[in-house]
């Protein structure tokens, strides 16, 4: 069980990041949640505050911001995080040909910028207060794995989060912090909805149509759900995991088994 710790959550108002955070919340732990969107932060918020008996603290920034993180990171110097879940994420569906040379760039400073600015912050507090087990996971992509068409900037940007997850796991091992991603398949959520209206139409399918291509690609025959997300996220942040570090796991219902 994991109690009684402060977690940072980027993207934290919904998809992924809000079933990460509810979990958390669910075992009574501070919690700091991090999203763009100020309402449904605020929102997510709210109602985390009355499942968990712990602080729930809303900074919403952009993450790609440094000097915003930074003012996050100084607000929390005291009581700093001892796991930091980095859960934002953006995509473009875009043949690399054709994708702009700013929308590359702002996927990058979403997806890999800001997990590696998240990450250095965290991992400094978390030596400098002298954090025992301390955690960072990354929600990385199968995607980062095996390449999707008309989806380069996103697959290139999680792959280069899983070697900043592979060398960061190299070197803080020695602080007892050990640092992990975690590479879903197709989670339903706002994102992948996403996914569906903007690259089906590169495939020459409806949103409805390319949906089904996808699930059908599943083994399991079933699209995860956030919750799936969290469940893992809940055993890399647990002592059981204390021998894990730098590894990027897939979790794609058998679409890869890389």
């Amino acid at each position: 069980m994991i109690n009684n710790s402060t977690v940072l959550i980027t993207g934290a108002a919904r998809g992924i990041g809000f079933a990460v955070a509810k979990a958390f919340a669910e075992k009574n732990n501070r919690l700091y949640l991090i999203d763009l969107n100020k309402d449904l932060l605020h929102d997510a918020a709210e109602r985390l505050k009355r499942i968990t008996s712990e602080e729930v603290l809303a900074f919403p920034i952009d993450i790609s911001d440094s000097i915003a993180l930074e003012n996050v990171f100084s607000h929390i110097k005291n009581e700093p995080a001892d796991i930091v879940v980095n859960c934002a994420g953006i995509s473009t569906s875009n043949l690399i040909k054709n994708i702009p040379e700013a929308e590359w760039d702002k996927v990058f400073a979403v997806n890999t910028k800001a997990v590696f600015l998240i990450s250095k912050m965290a991992a400094k507090q978390m030596i400098d207060r002298k954090i025992k087990n301390g955690r960072i996971i990354n929600i990385s992509s199968q995607a980062s794995k095996i390449g999707e068409r008309g989806n380069g900037a996103y697959c290139a940007s999680k792959a280069a989060v899983n070697m900043i997850t592979q060398v960061m796991g190299l070197e803080l091992a020695e602080y007892g912090i050990t640092v992990n991603a975690i590479c879903p398949g197709y989670v339903r959520s706002e994102l992948l909805e996403q996914v569906f209206r903007e690259r089906g139409p590169i495939e020459g399918m409806t949103a409805e149509e390319y949906e089904k291509v996808l699930t059908d690609k599943v083994p399991v025959k079933r699209l995860a759900v956030p919750e799936d997300v969290a469940e893992l996220v809940m055993f890399l942040a647990c002592e059981k995991a204390s021998y894990m570090t730098g590894i990027s796991t897939t979790l794609a219902g058998g679409t890869t088994l890389i």
